[in-house]
């Protein structure tokens, strides 16, 4: 998917936390934006994913040539970010099934396969609500990086994890960029191993 933002401006209330922001993401480019907390990094990953309007300028996007209107962006796009969530009332099986039935994975993941993945074989009976944040994390990325779509947004993707499961997070996700747009924002630098272009949102 190639997105396109055109003098993009976001406003709270009389402050402007994005403004006049331009660049063309094309498909299957790796894209890290960096920046402090506060410097607009999720208020961007919002407009991109289509859960935030724009205040000023347009977005525009591209599926092999064709226009996708912003209302059916949803379709083509996985997101992992400290502001989405997980159903906590779910145990792993409810909450993969669930997921399996609004984005097709991109691969043929049995339950058992996917529980091996994230490493939470022994929790499978187990509410999310009653998982670790690391643990929360893990099933969230997982579920965002496997689903079968064009567009990957992953905002503070490591936020919450610990060395091994930084590791754990960077395979899985090498494993999964081809064929994609990628942007990450973050302001942890190992978070931009793959890309190939990084946007500072503090110049």
């Amino acid at each position: 998917m190639n997105v396109s933002l055109k003098n993009i401006s976001k406003r709270y209330l009389y402050e402007w936390i994005i403004k006049d922001f331009s660049h063309d993401f094309a498909s299957n480019s790796i894209t890290g934006i960096n920046g402090i907390n506060g410097s607009g990094k999720s208020t961007l990953i919002k407009m991109i994913s289509g859960f935030l309007s724009v205040s000023e300028g347009a977005i525009e996007y591209q599926f092999d040539k064709q226009k996708i209107e912003r209302s059916d962006v949803f379709q083509y796009v996985s997101i992992a970010a400290p502001y989405t969530d997980i159903i906590q009332e779910y145990d792993v099986f409810e909450m993969f099934a669930f997921h399996k039935k609004m984005k097709r994975l991109r691969s043929d993941y049995t339950l058992n396969d996917f529980l091996d993945l994230v490493n939470l074989t022994k929790t499978k009976g187990k509410a999310i609500k009653f998982y670790s944040s690391g643990m929360k994390q893990r099933l969230q990325l997982a579920l965002a990086v496997l689903s079968d779509t064009s567009l990957l947004l992953l905002d503070e993707p490591t936020s919450y994890l610990d060395m091994q499961n930084k590791r754990w997070f960077y395979t899985l996700l090498k494993q999964n960029l081809k064929g994609r747009t990628t942007i990450i924002a973050s302001n942890d630098a190992e978070d931009f191993q793959f890309c190939k272009e990084v946007i500072d949102l503090q110049a």
